[in-house]
């Protein structure tokens, strides 16, 4: 249950996740730096040490949303928040998309990966329903995610069209821009608004990445978007090499 937004810009892009749980589950720990393997990267933390969004020292960022797939009958076995930390040291899609190839995704629950790659300004999307993992490529440009526990269609409808409307703003695309939107409650508050609301569930973080041409910074807000605008509970910026050495490695 997640609502993901990306903005590619000249130099870089803007990245900000909505993470919608039952109101039940422990709180994240905001983010740090670690070492993954050789390359740094910067993410918040589930209690088992997971994530759902992360970054690395190259510009290369990952979120998993999780997906509302007709049942299969698979059990749960292990969490989905052990995905992404085992991709941090890829330094290209196809390092990425090599290390998803060898995981072994067994008991794990379905999920919708997106790989934000700027050295080759590229996006990789990756579907996983507890058999089969497919892969897409997409294109550089501005685009949103949604999941809910309820249901992916609706969520996609609704919040789709509030993210249609907002790009009417004159301040589309900015930072600003995108925190108003991830705290939106149109067209209601509800289930199905960008920033959610449940009895049982609600949007409990949200992050932000920017990545610029000399660094990378992830701002992270506990608690509900539309009570933060603007006001981060921590920030972290990872330095980058310089575009003809991401563009080397890729």
């Amino acid at each position: 249950m997640c609502t993901l937004s990306f903005v590619a810009k000249a130099n870089g892009y803007l990245i900000g996740m909505n993470r919608d749980e039952r109101l039940t589950r422990p709180l994240a720990l905001p983010p740090q730096v670690t070492g993954a393997g050789t390359m740094e990267a910067v993410y918040p933390r589930e209690d088992g040490s997971g994530t759902w969004i992360a970054a690395n020292a190259l510009g290369i960022s990952f979120a998993l949303l999780n997906r509302n797939a007709p049942p299969t009958g698979a059990a749960k076995l292990r969490s989905r928040g052990e995905v992404i930390p085992a991709l941090l040291e890829a330094s290209s899609a196809r390092d990425a998309a090599a290390t998803m190839e060898r995981m072994d995704l067994h008991g794990i629950l379905p999920f919708r990966l997106i790989g934000f790659f700027p050295g080759e300004a590229t996006l990789a999307q990756w579907n996983w329903d507890t058999h089969q993992l497919q892969r897409f490529k997409l294109p550089w440009q501005a685009r949103h995610w949604f999941s809910s526990g309820i249901s992916d269609e609706l969520a996609r409808e609704v919040r789709g069209l509030t993210c249609s409307q907002a790009w009417r703003h004159r301040n589309a695309g900015s930072a600003d821009w995108l925190r108003g939107l991830h705290a939106s409650h149109a067209p209601a508050l509800g289930s199905f608004s960008v920033c959610m609301h449940r009895p049982d569930a609600a949007s409990v973080s949200y992050t932000e990445i920017i990545h610029e041409s000399t660094h990378l910074t992830m701002r992270y807000h506990t608690g509900q978007p539309c009570l933060s605008r603007g006001r981060f509970d921590s920030e972290v910026t990872l330095r980058l090499p310089d575009a003809a050495a991401v563009a080397a490695a890729s």
